[in-house]
């Protein structure tokens, strides 16, 4: 088995050619916001990033006096539009600042959230998309930017010959995963897509091949994610992945005292634990832990799984699995959690990064209790509470036996931008695809006959 964690390599605008394809990715999130630029080269699928910066949501202005507060985040920070706006567009400006960026060099402009708290219906988090348009039109993007492309002539200039849209137009299936299994049923459907498609990318500077059939997961504040299976020409989503992951142990490092109460484990300074650890100590512990929370099968008599808004309505007709996670007892898991800290503090980090292993793993076991992940499937891992400190050692040895590869990416809703945007102009490398079966040739020409019927 091997395990591999890829970072998108730090590019240079000045070095890039003609067949570079250069996306802005605006990301709200719960904990942070993020302003990421990269270009992926069309002929090879090697992606860069030119400039990065995150700035935390709590830090995002109060709604003043008149202006409505639509919703929240998971630890209650109030958001107006007005305010998101403002936040937003200050952001990307301050961005393409950094690197002496004009708007007009970008190609594409994607817009994502993990907002997803408190959502009483999906209509809120059209919402936010919104806000986050209007920001980046008051920071000077054009709506083109932002649109998928009615004709060859609505493609930059630069990256006409590129595309294959005279051969088969967007329709709506990113990276060659059908449309028409993403109906809305839980908020952040749309956050679970863009993973992937970015899974697929960062793939591409790495020495393991993600094309379907994959699992992805992303352990931001909420959990995301989706098993996919190997259908042709357009693979099918079978299982999205809902609920919290990072915000659980923001949750009891707070209720421990560990952290100021608007805090979370981003402001943490682990130390790095010199000690000999004992292994068999740690995971007993992590068991414990985990007695106080749900991995399952989301009921369909909630309207919420693990701060994350279900809609049932759109669920009803959906063959989609939706696997959650929860706390059960929050009270419970903080006094376990103390009680484990209280004895050796200097053991914080590791804890930490087991118990989220072990939740990896569950995650996992109950999606194979359904027989839902195919055989020779490829597993990646995106979002803080996945990828960072010590995790990728307990990821492999908890799921060693599970996958004959597994991905670690940094950032892979932001190159997920990229791919969505790509995808809108029809910009294909058969040479190096991503759709299509692990091992297997480009797809496009099933896709285009498909679609001719």
């Amino acid at each position: 088995m091997s395990i591999e964690k890829v970072s998108v390599t730090s590019g240079n605008k000045n070095d890039m050619g003609g067949q570079y394809f250069t996306v802005l990715s605006v990301e709200l999130g719960n904990t942070t916001i993020k302003s990421i630029i990269t270009t992926s080269n069309v002929k090879n699928n090697k992606s860069f990033q030119l400039v990065k910066l995150v700035k935390l949501t709590r830090d995002i202005r109060k709604p003043l006096d008149g202006e409505t507060v639509f919703g929240n985040t998971i630890w209650g920070k109030d958001l107006s539009k007005e305010a998101i706006i403002d936040a937003i567009r200050d952001l990307i400006l301050e961005s393409l600042s950094k690197i002496n960026m004009s708007v007009d060099e970008l190609d594409f402009v994607v817009r994502s959230t993990g907002v997803v708290a408190v959502l009483s219906s999906d209509d809120e988090l059209n919402y936010i998309i919104q806000a986050l348009s209007l920001a980046c039109l008051e920071a000077g993007i054009k709506a083109s930017q932002m649109r998928a492309p009615f004709s060859l002539d609505n493609i930059p200039e630069h990256i006409r010959k590129y595309s294959f849209f005279n051969n088969i137009e967007f329709d709506g299936s990113v990276v060659g995963i059908s449309s028409g299994q993403l109906n809305g049923a839980v908020a952040n459907e749309m956050e679970s897509e863009l993973v992937t498609a970015g899974m697929k990318l960062a793939s591409k500077s790495s020495s393991i091949e993600y094309r379907n059939p994959v699992v992805s997961i992303d352990m931001g504040t909420t959990l995301a994610g989706q098993i996919v299976d190997d259908s042709r020409p357009y693979a099918k989503v079978v299982c999205n992945y809902l609920g919290l992951a990072g915000g659980i142990m923001d949750m009891v490092l707070r209720g421990c005292g560990l952290i100021e109460n608007n805090h979370s484990t981003i402001d943490v300074d682990f130390n790095t634990f010199d000690d000999k650890l004992n292994d068999d100590k740690l995971h007993e512990d992590t068991i414990k832990l985990h007695e106080f929370i749900d991995i399952m099968e989301v009921p369909y008599d909630v309207d919420e799984f693990g701060c994350v808004a279900v809609y049932q309505d759109k669920r009803i007709n959906s063959k989609v699995k939706l696997i959650g996670c929860r706390i059960n007892d929050e009270e419970k898991l903080i006094e376990e959690f103390g009680k484990i800290i209280d004895v050796n503090p200097q053991i914080l980090s590791e804890q930490i990064d087991d118990f989220y292993a072990y939740l990896v793993k569950r995650v996992i076991d109950k999606s194979m209790e359904f027989n839902l992940i195919s055989p020779n499937s490829t597993l990646a891992i995106t979002g803080r509470a996945g990828i960072t400190a010590n995790k990728m050692k307990y990821i492999k040895e908890y799921l060693s036996e599970a996958f004959e590869d597994i991905l670690l990416v940094e950032d892979a809703l932001a190159q997920g931008a990229t791919m969505m945007a790509r995808c809108m102009n029809s910009l294909g490398t058969p040479i190096s695809p991503m759709g299509g079966s692990k091992g297997g040739i480009c797809i496009m020409h099933e896709r285009i006959k498909h679609n001719k019927k």
